[in-house]
């Protein structure tokens, strides 16, 4: 009976890492995007098909939606229909935890202490901002299209990853960025045609083709050249912000990313590390939501700063002591997996304790929830009601920016700050309010002889209109 391999300790360190990501995917979703997400998802599988306009506002219902996101969707909404939203979250830990190897793969430096430094610094990176939603997608697939360079696959493997990338989410383009700006470092080293990157190029390009090839059409390429137009509107969602460092998990991240630049500004890099490294490292600075792209792009380039030199007299391979413990840590690994796994089925899935449950159920209870009321609310809570409520209860707004009109979300933002705010409800027809305590508004509507406090616990209010 042949015998079964023992895994190296580098792999081993890769495992590890691997594991955390799986924990990390593991716990209750509470990211308010996702449970639009989910709501499409369910709606989807229920036989409703995929949406081309908002169902679940009144104050766009019928405005052009893409989308983008529609594979994500249509298999949270299938697993959900299989068992419940339990499902989903493993779906979610499983893709974090292949994203968690990919990136530490793509970090590997030859040797354990190395690839362990490259492979935590990267995917420490990245982890800070890994949530349950179909931004995963897209970082799996950029990971994907580096993998295939870096290793020197065909570029045919880009066609089906290009596709998935596409229908999935409208990161795609940052794909070709990279690309872009590889060819150029590579010219810049060899000051020739960067013949390399450019078969990779093409093969992106075949694969755009392809992604055609969808319920949606060209629309799903089209989407990002349309974000534009709505710039100033982004310019106001944190994650579209420069990033700040406030929490402790963005602390690490920090840590991590001054040592990265350390690393990187003492290394003598080849314009084709330098040059792709860079960009990302501008673009991130300008918006966080690019910094886990920046653990992606800059993994491999870690890997060759810190891969071990060749050496004239190689290390002896690891004795049998050393092979057996490494065959113990590896069942140790595999049945942490287990029980982070099972952990899934003793919870909630869902941890919706920011949101407005109570306040919600008081509405549905006293039927101030859809015609002929109209509910104003923050964003995240229309996302939070329309997972809860689906269509039945149409929302004044949620975080899908690129599909509200912008005088729309610049009414929102007025509300937000506590400017405007009778003329706004006036003009929208609102009858009933639910927001936080803490903010702006309700001090304008205690101030309103129209309107009167119905509702209050530890962090809602709830205002009706009593006179028109």
């Amino acid at each position: 009976m042949k015998r079964v391999r023992a895994p190296s300790l580098e792999s081993l360190f890769v495992a590890v890492l691997v594991l955390l990501g799986f924990r990390l995917g593991v716990l209750p979703i509470k990211d308010n995007s996702m449970f639009t997400h989910l709501r499409t998802g369910i709606d989807i599988a229920a036989g409703d098909g995929i949406p081309r306009a908002d169902p679940y506002s009144y104050t766009a219902r019928g405005t052009d939606w893409v989308v983008q996101s529609w594979l994500p969707e249509w298999s949270y909404g299938w697993l959900y229909r299989l068992a419940d939203m339990r499902l989903v979250v493993l779906e979610q830990a499983a893709l974090i935890a292949l994203l968690a190897w990919l990136v530490a793969r793509l970090a590997r430096a030859g040797s354990p202490v190395r690839t362990a430094a490259s492979s935590t610094l990267a995917v420490g990176l990245g982890a800070a901002y890994w949530s349950p939603r179909p931004l995963l997608f897209g970082l799996i697939c950029m990971a994907l299209t580096v993998t295939v360079v870096e290793r020197r696959r065909t570029p045919w493997l880009l066609v089906p990853i290009v596709w998935l990338w596409v229908n999935s989410h409208g990161s795609f383009p940052l794909g070709l960025v990279w690309l872009g700006t590889r060819a150029a470092g590579e010219w810049l080293d060899w000051k020739d045609r960067p013949r390399e990157t450019a078969r990779y190029l093409w093969g992106f390009l075949a694969g755009l083709g392809a992604a055609i090839l969808n319920p949606l059409g060209a629309r799903l390429l089209l989407f990002p050249l349309t974000l534009g137009e709505k710039r100033t509107v982004f310019d106001t969602i944190r994650e579209w912000q420069s990033p700040n460092f406030h929490a402790a998990a963005n602390r690490v991240a920090l840590v991590l990313l001054i040592v990265i630049v350390v690393l990187l500004f003492r290394a003598r890099l080849t314009w084709r590390d330098a040059v792709p490294t860079m960009a990302f490292l501008i673009m991130s600075l300008y918006a966080v939501r690019n910094l886990p792209l920046l653990a992606i792009v800059v993994a491999p380039v870690l890997a060759r700063i810190l891969k071990r030199p060749e050496s004239a007299n190689p290390r002896p391979g690891p004795d049998e002591r050393q092979l057996r413990l490494n065959r113990v840590m590896a069942i140790s690994i595999g049945l942490l997996f287990v029980v982070f796994g099972a952990t899934v089925f003793t919870g909630d899935p869902l941890r919706t304790t920011r949101y407005p449950e109570q306040a919600a159920s008081w509405l549905e209870e006293n039927d101030l929830l859809g015609e002929p009321n109209r509910l104003v609310h923050q964003d995240f809570v229309g996302n939070y009601l329309e997972l809860r409520y689906g269509r039945a209860a149409p929302v004044f707004i949620d975080d899908r920016v690129d599909m509200y009109p912008v005088e729309l979300s610049r009414d929102y933002l007025r509300l937000l700050q506590g400017r405007d705010v009778l003329d706004i409800l006036d003009r929208y027809g609102i009858t009933v309010a639910l927001w936080e305590i803490e903010r702006p508004l309700p001090e304008v509507l205690k101030l309103s002889a129209d309107w009167q406090e119905s509702y209050r616990d530890d962090r809602w209010l709830v205002f009706r209109r009593i006179r028109t």
